[in-house]
């Protein structure tokens, strides 16, 4: 039951997302060329071309509130990344870049709920733990894809010394990952959900 609640909230927000979007980009499309006319899709990959939880905050969620989390969560996750573990600034810092974008918005979300949650803190930390959580599951399944990459590199050569091909991608590679991903957003989904709900922000959407 829970899991169902939490597709149907998900299901909400990006429909009520996608309307308000959309709303003011007709509204304001007579003072085109202006800048205010100007409004890029929200969402940039259809929902059944996701395979991964990165890609699915990449491309499958919204991102209006991307230069906020990339001034003030990536860059500095990087910074901090480098500067721990000694890398240049040609370097990547993936694992900084990925913690510090998620946990800027988990705290922009779970302060957004403090202030209209009753019970104060620890009634918004939903917000917080769900993004973190998904923040630790984009680092753990780029982990796993690397390892699974250099097995299968490792298996090609082999394949290549025996004069036969054999390509990098498998048929269930993208099964695999829609699973991943649903399942990791219903499961952590649960703690945003309930939040929201507390906050009574679900009711006043639904009767604005």
């Amino acid at each position: 039951m829970q899991a169902i609640l939490t597709a149907s909230l998900g299901a909400f927000l990006m429909a009520a997302f996608s309307l308000g979007h959309s709303a003011f980009a007709i509204i304001l499309s007579p003072l085109s060329p202006h800048p205010l006319s100007y409004f890029p899709p929200l969402y940039t990959r259809r929902i059944w071309e996701i395979t991964s939880v990165r890609s699915f905050w990449s491309y499958g969620w919204h991102r209006l509130f991307s230069r906020l989390f990339l001034v003030y969560g990536v860059w500095p996750g990087e910074w901090l990344e480098r500067k721990l573990m000694g890398k240049s600034n040609d370097e990547p810092a993936d694992v900084g870049k990925v913690l510090g974008g998620f946990l800027s918005s988990a705290f922009v979300h779970s302060f957004a709920g403090y202030t209209v949650v009753p019970g104060g803190w620890r009634n918004a930390s939903g917000e917080a733990w769900f993004f973190a959580e998904n923040a630790l599951a984009v680092v753990m399944e780029e982990g796993v894809r690397m390892v699974a990459l250099r097995q299968r590199r490792a298996g090609r050569t082999v394949d290549l010394q025996g004069g036969e091909g054999r390509s990098m991608d498998r048929w269930y590679d993208g099964m695999v990952g829609r699973v991943w991903w649903v399942t990791v957003l219903l499961y952590t989904g649960r703690s945003f959900a309930r939040g929201w709900v507390l906050a009574g922000l679900v009711r006043e959407m639904a009767l604005a």
